[in-house]
């Protein structure tokens, strides 16, 4: 465990937005004795694109003196303004430089979030361009052809990686148009450590039916769906000892990360056995062709 806490340097995944605030939901909570700010907002990047981050900021830093960051977040409970508070035209433009938060939700599914504690109204006379990016230092596990529920291919490539972050390691998934997902193909291999960067794709759409009656007016269905993706555009080198600033994982070490998280949520699940029977849910085969590590 020593040589993996030493070896495996925390990932660089960031999050960059330019968006309206869509959404503010942000409340002044005591813990401990100290006030902090909690909860979130929701920026809208495209008729249909909004990218929510979290947020979790104390008055007080550890030397318990004030924190300018909880003085920006009060600024924008404050002053920001949210198109469901004053609608689109009158909403605050904002720039977010936030990080990507991965994470096991209480049912035990690997989730990817955002989080930031620094917001930026845009500036008199900036120009807005909406977009809504990402960065991120992944080990990559396996690429393969993505397929849809029935199996066949999509055209798209998935890259699954592992991310160490500042209390573990954790799953990421990428997604590569088939363009992009050719060159990924051709020059990276399972092993590597890669910087990939390109779009998030947080798509809320809205689909209303009429569904005609006998009698009266026609009943309206509503559908909301969702389409959630990391959609790689490019990426750096492999990172290459002595060659590149930064150093790639170690294979080994990696390996060693994954059982010791293995390790913890057996533990955990062990532990919830007392109160609810756990669902076990076989994974997907996925493609038939491939390249993965097979750890």
């Amino acid at each position: 465990m020593a040589e993996t806490s030493t070896n495996l340097r925390q990932s660089k995944a960031k999050a960059y937005i330019m968006g309206v605030l869509s959404e503010k939901n942000l409340e002044v909570k005591t813990e401990d004795g100290i006030q902090l700010i909690t909860g979130s907002l929701t920026f809208k990047t495209s008729d249909v694109n909004f990218v929510k981050f979290n947020v979790y900021v104390k008055e007080l830093t550890k030397e318990k003196k004030p924190n300018s960051n909880c003085t920006g977040i009060q600024t924008v409970m404050n002053e920001y303004h949210s198109i469901a508070e004053v609608g689109a035209e009158e909403a605050t433009k904002v720039k977010v430089n936030g990080d990507i938060n991965l994470f096991r939700s209480q049912a035990g599914k690997d989730e990817v979030g955002f989080k930031s504690n620094f917001f930026n109204r845009l500036k008199e006379g900036e120009e807005y361009e909406p977009k809504a990016e990402f960065s991120v230092e992944t080990f990559i596990y396996s690429i393969v052809p993505e397929t849809d529920k029935e199996g066949a291919e999509t055209g798209r490539i998935v890259v699954t990686g592992w991310i160490p972050t500042y209390n573990g390691i954790e799953p990421i998934k990428l997604v590569a148009n088939q363009d992009v997902g050719s060159s990924i193909e051709s020059i990276f291999t399972v092993g590597q450590t890669v910087e990939f960067y390109g779009e998030v794709i947080n798509n809320r759409v809205e689909t209303i039916t009429e569904i005609p009656v006998a009698i009266g007016k026609p009943r309206i269905k509503k559908e909301v769906t969702y389409k959630n993706d990391l959609l790689i555009t490019g990426a750096s080198d492999a990172y290459e000892e002595g060659v590149t600033a930064e150093k790639p994982y170690d294979v080994e070490v990696i390996k060693k990360a994954i059982q010791v998280r293995d390790e913890k949520i057996a533990e955990e699940k062990a532990k919830a056995q007392n109160k609810t029977q756990t669902k076990t849910t076989q994974k997907p085969s996925g493609a038939a062709h491939g390249r993965s590590l097979g750890f």
